[in-house]
């Protein structure tokens, strides 16, 4: 890591991360998605301020969250507030450099757009149908 490189968070006692593969359906941390049973999600448990942390986030945010490390020298992210922080370290690269961060405020958004579509079309194809009244 470079010494342009710092990050404002409070690192916590431990961390540890796994890819797991749901048995039940969970809620993403990070778009509040629901996580099927069969899919991969990052489970991700750590130790903050004398707290366990524990923390579920569904494949689309991971790699969302691993676009954003793979255009930018520097990002800074936590855990629950992830897209809020990586719209701001999009935004601060294009802000600093827009001739050499061409496209990528609009590739973040079309990725978030992306990842709110999917959660919208999952959660209105698992509502039940409503009976009609016989009117």
């Amino acid at each position: 890591m470079s010494l342009d490189c710092y990050c404002d968070y409070d690192t916590p006692d431990f961390y540890c991360k796994k890819i797991r593969s749901a048995r039940k359906s969970h809620e993403c941390e990070e778009c509040a998605g629901i996580i099927l049973p069969r899919e991969q999600y990052e489970y991700v448990s750590g130790l903050y301020d004398g707290r366990i942390f524990i923390a579920k986030t569904c494949s689309r945010c991971v790699d969302l969250r691993t676009w954003v490390k793979n255009n930018l020298p520097c990002v800074c992210w936590a855990h629950g507030n992830m897209h809020d922080d990586l719209s701001e370290n999009v935004r601060e690269a294009t802000y600093r450099a827009s001739d050499e961060t061409a496209g990528l405020r609009f590739g973040f958004l079309r990725r978030m757009v992306a990842i709110k579509k999917f959660n919208y079309d999952r959660r209105t194809s698992a509502l039940p149908l409503k009976e009609s009244d016989g009117k």
